[in-house]
Order: C-alpha cells, then sequence, then structure tokens
C-alpha cells in the first residue's frame, strides 16, 4: 500500500482543484471548450524525455445550476511514447472551481490495490485571483487521503507559501506566453514528511505552461512544458 500511495501522490499533486476569483469566466485560467486539446511532456533534470500526457475535450455540458462538465479523453505515454493509459475523464467547472473524478483518471490498474477498501479524500482547491502582481501571496491548498483497510494509511499533500513572483514571457514548444511565474512548497506527509519546491508558469485560457520541481536542497528534479495546445 506504501507503494501505492506514493504513485498517488504524483496525481495529487498535479491534480489538486485550483479556483479562479473571476466573474466572467468560470475559470480563466483553466479553458474548457469542446474539441480542445493540449499536451504536457515531462523531462529528468537531465533534459532526458519521461513521457507525456494528452487531452482532448470531446463534449462540453452546461447544468441547470450553471455547472460545466466536461468529457477529457486522457492518453498517458512513456518515454518510448507508448501508450500507457487511455481513458476518459471528467472535468467540471462551477463557480470557478475546476475539479474532476479522481477514481476515473487514476489508471485501472492502480485502482485494483483499492479492492476491499475504504478510501476519504478530501480537497482543499487552490486559488487563482484573475488579477495578480508581483509579490502577492495566495492561499494554500492541498488534499489529505484517508485508505483504510487491513491497515489504515494516511496522506496530506499541502501546497503552502505561494507567493506570486513576476509576469514573465517564457517560451515552450507549444508557443511563447505572458505567464504568471508563482513559487510553492509543496509538503507530502506520509509516514514521514518530504518537502519540495515547486515553480510554475501560468497563462489565462491556458493554464499551467511550464512547471519546475526542485528538492530541498534547490536542486532541479523534474520539469514539465506545454507540448502542443488548440
Amino acid at each position: 500500500m506504501k507503494n501505492l500511495l506514493k504513485g498517488l501522490a504524483l496525481f495529487f499533486i498535479v491534480l489538486i482543484p485550483f479556483k479562479s476569483l473571476a466573474q466572467s469566466d468560470c475559470n480563466p485560467y483553466f479553458l474548457l471548450e469542446e474539441g480542445r486539446k493540449w499536451t504536457l511532456a515531462n523531462y529528468n533534470a537531465k533534459d532526458k524525455y519521461q513521457g507525456k500526457q494528452s487531452y482532448e475535450v470531446l463534449s462540453l455540458e452546461e447544468e441547470s445550476d450553471g455547472k460545466l462538465i466536461a468529457n477529457v479523453m486522457l492518453i498517458s505515454y512513456d518515454k518510448k511514447d507508448k501508450v500507457v493509459m487511455e481513458k476518459e475523464v471528467e472535468f467540471t467547472c462551477k463557480d470557478g472551481v475546476v475539479e474532476l473524478d479522481m477514481s476515473k483518471y487514476i489508471p485501472d490498474e492502480t485502482m485494483e490495490g483499492f479492492k476491499n477498501m475504504d478510501v476519504e479524500m478530501e480537497f482543499d482547491a487552490i486559488t487563482i485571483p484573475e488579477n495578480l502582481e508581483a509579490g502577492q501571496y495566495l492561499e494554500d491548498g492541498g488534499v489529505s487521503v484517508t485508505i483504510a483497510g487491513p491497515m489504515q494509511m494516511n496522506m496530506e499533500i499541502k501546497i503552502q507559501d505561494r507567493k506570486v513572483m513576476a509576469k514573465e514571457s517564457i517560451e515552450v514548444p507549444a508557443g511563447t506566453y505572458d505567464a504568471w511565474k508563482i513559487n510553492s512548497i509543496v509538503k507530502l506527509d506520509m509516514m514521514m514528511t518530504r518537502e519540495t519546491k515547486n515553480v510554475e508558469w501560468i497563462a489565462k485560457n491556458v493554464g499551467v505552461v511550464r512547471s519546475e520541481q526542485y528538492d530541498k536542497k534547490g536542486k532541479l528534479s523534474s520539469y514539465t512544458v506545454l507540448t502542443e495546445i488548440n
């Protein structure tokens, strides 16, 4: 179960729901439109390709309460571009909060490890105000997971010390974007506490165009870039 939790931690760090305080759009930092496609590629600190994830919004529905439901095809590839997961997941957006059904996102083979277990997840959405400025501190976010089985396991991920550093022009394979650079500290508490630093660049109507992960000594461990979007 310990290995299972470690694997899930990678999903939760990326997929913690985030919320925009904008009034005009559901979430200007995560645009959901039918037919929209985007791809994110992962690299290690030595710039070696580690795989990618591609997304396509297959359909978009709006319920009477204003909630948007997007059915999205997710295809995950390994470093040899071999498909390791292909499944339909669901994103929802209401009142600026983008969420998804985590059970649908996690690979089927991973979900097998949850058989006969009671899994509870509590999210504290990441907030992204519509109007950002350098030096601004943002609210913390995170997720806590409790898995009850033969032996109860608990995992907590906290995203803390989120600070807007600057607005920068950043070039990635998908293009050049004016994006806000946001630094944060990620703490993973799972029997022991592990702390990493995260740096991300986020652009309106696009989302995260680049993210970097550093160990506690400040050494780059991995990064992700947006390679395609339409």
